[in-house]
């Protein structure tokens, strides 16, 4: 959409309309998220089902205010391309060919997306505009195009219906730039108290390791079902590896005194090869009974129906473990290391019984101070699947220990607060701070559920619920170890930390040499939570371009899958914004997604969805063209 004429431009045509350097924008694109390099810090600091890439953000706002006739290589220069990564590709896929690695500086430059404009960048950019723009992004979701409006000097406006992406671009576009240093300095301070407390009160609740020098590193569960043949507990799970070099797990199968034997169960070996691995025991939902005088297949029907009768459990199958190896280097001095591996479960282990009773004891307690989720899981488009294996309730895709880690952590956050609030202390740095803790609490889950699952193909560790976009049944699940120094809390709170102090840096509050100071003063930046079609607060006229990136039809189901997180939200940062978390789930109804489970029921319900999806799309350009 065009800005009014710029005074000096030579016609009221943008950049955009004109050129986009579009190969070297999907070059560095894609070095934005180059596997085995961190991805940038608004990528990781807490899960959104759509992320723009920055570069790919700064060139549409910046194309799209600037004059047609603007100087392209500084335009190249603001967005951070400071060498030709066309060539440097060329260069690169050619060693690939001859066999070489050209390593990290193959490029001759950082990314793109790194360099924070100067000064010198914004008077240009303000000497080629009117100087005073006005971004809009109605549909803002995970904020990159509001955080690129914000570094280049812009005012904008961001917008998203959802309280999650609200919240998240809150915590990625506002508070980095309003608050500085002093942010990270009062995040520390809290992570640091609720990573105490939190232990404290959860002290043994994971067993100790026997071994010296050693730790745990993971628990791995498989869901459980009751073979209808011979009555044998049946762990399933579609294959038993561990690691990629070969090692796994062998089932050993207790026959007892035959089918129908009450004490018919597996126990585990962990094995060093391939061809000592047992053969899965689930494939496409069918199950398939270890028990060599059975050894039938189980329907998958059979299985849900368990599942939705509260039948299906779980059973841990393997440790796994990190060992303190001390080691000499080429100098010949001593030096010492971690390194993974992998055991067989104990009786120890397991404390499900215990973790049941304290469950049991302290649930009506956080029931009604709303501690834990009470909430039922929706029938939809992609929380079918839950449903389909017996989870009704959000709180039911956790297990026993993990629940009661969740809870726990919720109930400190509350104490902790209200200590600050009573104190006098809550004022607006620390109120972020703990809005983000809030999304630290949010990683825990999302890497400790029944939907986590164990890296076994490169060996790299916990998978993430939301490593895609639904919620997929997995049949053996990964729990981490939260209280073990440097894992678990400790990992999570490092991480937003490091992504605070990355975002301070992004908006131009590093000093070059690894500390932050307070930042300069930024552009305002808006952040509502409300229908796109509906954003009445902003004036016809009032906005000098909208840039967008629209929910695409039926590809995310933003609203089902944030769900997981809002009902966490809402009883952590619902008590710092309770604006944003005022409904029992996410908007479902306003959302502009093509979703047929709106007309479940109905004849012709894809068709439905699919002209309301146009319909609101169409809507909110209307309303988008009307602010310009």
């Amino acid at each position: 959409m065009d800005a009014p004429p710029v005074s000096g431009s030579k016609a009221d045509t943008r950049l955009i309309e004109r050129w986009l350097p579009i190969t070297a924008l999907g070059i560095e694109s894609v070095r934005e998220r180059t596997p085995m390099t961190p991805f940038p810090a608004p990528n990781r600091l807490h899960v959104w089902w759509a992320r723009r890439p920055l570069v790919a953000s700064r060139a549409a706002v910046l194309a799209s205010l600037l004059p047609g006739d603007a100087d392209r290589e500084r335009f190249m220069h603001v967005l951070g391309i400071h060498g030709d990564p066309i060539a440097a590709r060329r260069r690169i896929e050619k060693a690939t060919r001859d066999g070489k690695r050209l390593g990290a500086a193959a490029y001759g430059y950082p990314r793109a997306f790194g360099y924070a404009p100067g000064e010198e960048d914004r008077h240009w950019i303000e000497d080629n505009t009117t100087g005073n723009e006005l971004v809009l992004d109605p549909t803002a979701g995970g904020g990159s195009i509001p955080f690129e409006s914000s570094r280049l000097g812009l005012r904008c406006l961001a917008n998203d219906l959802n309280p999650v992406a609200a919240l998240i671009e809150r915590a990625t576009v506002e508070w980095p730039g309003r608050f500085g240093a002093a942010l990270l300095k009062s995040f520390t301070e809290v992570g640091a108290k609720f990573s105490e407390e939190v232990r404290a009160r959860l002290g043994g609740l994971f067993p100790d390791e026997e071994e010296r020098e050693c730790v745990p590193d993971g628990y791995l569960w498989a869901r459980t079902v009751g073979c209808p043949f011979c009555e044998g507990l049946v762990p399933l799970s579609p294959n038993w590896r561990l690691a990629p070099e070969g090692t796994g797990v062998r089932l050993k199968p207790n026959l007892g005194a035959g089918p129908g034997s009450p004490d018919r169960s597996c126990d585990f070996e962990v094995v060093a090869s391939v061809g000592e691995q047992s053969e899965g025991t689930i494939t496409r939902g069918d199950g398939l009974c270890p028990y060599r005088d059975c050894g039938r297949v189980i329907n998958g029907d059979e299985i849900k129906r368990q599942a939705q009768a509260g039948m299906m459990g779980e059973q841990l199958y393997a440790v796994v473990v990190k060992r303190r190896v001390e080691y000499r280097t080429k100098t010949g001095r001593v030096r010492w290391k971690w390194v993974r591996g992998y055991r067989s479960p104990r009786l120890a282990d397991d404390n499900s019984a215990e973790v049941e009773t304290r469950l049991a004891e302290i649930m009506p307690e956080w029931e009604a101070f709303d501690y834990v989720p009470t909430e039922a899981i929706p029938e939809g488009a992609k929380t079918s699947e839950p449903r389909r294996y017996g989870m009704l309730r959000w709180r039911d895709l956790f297990a026993p220990r993990q629940l009661l880690c969740h809870g726990t952590s919720v109930q400190v956050f509350r104490e902790m607060l209200e200590q600050d609030r009573q104190g006098g202390r809550l004022d607006d740095v620390r109120q972020a701070a703990y809005a983000y803790l809030a999304l630290t609490i949010d990683s825990s889950m999302d890497y400790n559920c029944r939907g986590s699952y164990w890296d076994a193909t490169t060996g790299r560790g916990i998978r993430h619920l939301f490593n895609r976009h639904d919620y997929a049944m997995v049949w053996s699940f990964a729990e981490m170890a939260p209280l073990v120094a440097g894992v678990g809390y400790d990992w999570a709170i490092e991480k937003t930390a490091k992504c605070i102090k990355e975002l301070v840096e992004l908006v131009g509050g590093g000093g070059g040499d690894g500390q932050l100071f307070e930042t300069k003063a930024v552009p305002a930046v808006g952040v509502t939570c409300k229908a796109a079609d509906q954003i009445d607060h902003v004036g016809s006229g009032s906005v000098d371009v909208v840039v967008m990136d629209p929910p695409y039809y039926d590809n995310v189901m933003y609203a089902e899958l944030s769900d997981f997180f809002y009902v966490w939200l809402k009883r952590t940062a619902g008590e710092l914004f309770p604006e944003l978390f005022r409904r029992g789930l996410t908007d479902k109804e306003n959302e502009a997604v093509a979703n047929p489970a709106r007309y479940r029921g109905t004849k012709g319900a894809a068709a439905l969805a699919a002209r309301d999806y146009r319909e609101r799309m169409a809507a909110i350009f209307a309303l988008s063209a009307g602010a310009c």
